[in-house]
């Protein structure tokens, strides 16, 4: 069985056993029209977490109605809303960036086309923006568009990192692209979404819980935590007679007096 064999069968049993801990991943179809509704908002979910990043985007949106007023709109007015985000500044002028290419690119404030392009063109194009990375690109093109491709955040890379999907060193692109085209056809969102969720409650950083994961039979760093748990010592019994407290009320209930406070 050639290695990638080896990989594709073990991403199935890894999402076998993220379904049996978490349940199935809720549906969930691109959204048509949307995607540079999802490429901004993954713009603003860059080193930052999730909450404020929805936040950011929905105060953008309730001041702008359109891309147009984003892109006409001072500076200021932009970084004010997305302030939550942090870096609001950098932030703005970037996204204001964007709008502008993509304007003079395609004559209109769309991404849409990337639909109709393969996933290899589509990825290509978006990390052709500075600023975007290869998470960015693979959100955008995964939860925007429907495109099969893993996106790959840090929890994520720690997770296929343990379980030896990827080279220890393996960075976010290169995690991608090794492991987007052995994943099956229609799993890569419920892949995305487990592994991530997986990261936050079990895979920890620190004290990870490898005695309660369903993966750790295939998990090299799982077996080696668990082989080297230090052991449980119980504590000898102690032979001959109790000793009783010097009080009674330590530990003997006087008569007539009730066993409960």
């Amino acid at each position: 069985m050639s290695n990638d064999a080896r990989k594709k069968l073990k991403l199935r049993r890894v999402l076998a056993g993220l379904v049996r801990m978490y349940g199935a991943a809720p549906g969930r179809r691109a959204a048509r029209g949307a995607g540079l509704d999802t490429l901004v908002e993954a713009m603003l979910a860059q080193n930052t977490n999730m909450v404020n990043a929805v936040r950011g985007y929905r105060m953008l949106r309730r001041r702008f109605a359109t891309w147009a007023q984003v892109l006409a709109a001072p500076v200021g007015e932009v970084q004010r809303e997305i302030a939550i985000c942090g870096l609001a500044r950098m932030r703005a002028r970037r996204l204001q960036d964007l709008l502008r290419t993509i304007m003079e690119q395609r004559g209109r404030l769309s991404i849409d086309f990337l639909a109709r392009e393969t996933p290899e063109e589509a990825f290509e194009y978006l990390m052709g923006f500075y600023g975007i990375g290869p998470k960015t690109a693979a959100f955008t093109l995964l939860f925007g568009f429907g495109h099969p491709v893993l996106p790959v955040d840090n929890g994520v890379l720690r997770v296929v990192r343990r379980l030896r999907l990827v080279r220890g060193k393996a960075r976010d692109l290169e995690a991608e692209r090794v492991l987007s085209p052995l994943i099956a056809k229609g799993n890569h969102y419920a892949t995305h979404v487990l592994l991530f969720r997986h990261a936050k409650e079990r895979c920890r950083v620190r004290n990870p819980k490898c005695s309660e994961c369903r993966l750790v039979a295939m998990c090299p760093y799982g077996q080696r935590r668990v082989k080297h748990r230090p052991v449980e010592v119980e504590a000898p019994v102690r032979k001959g007679k109790a000793r009783l407290a010097g009080f009674v009320s330590a530990g003997v209930g006087k008569v007539g007096s009730s066993s409960e406070e």
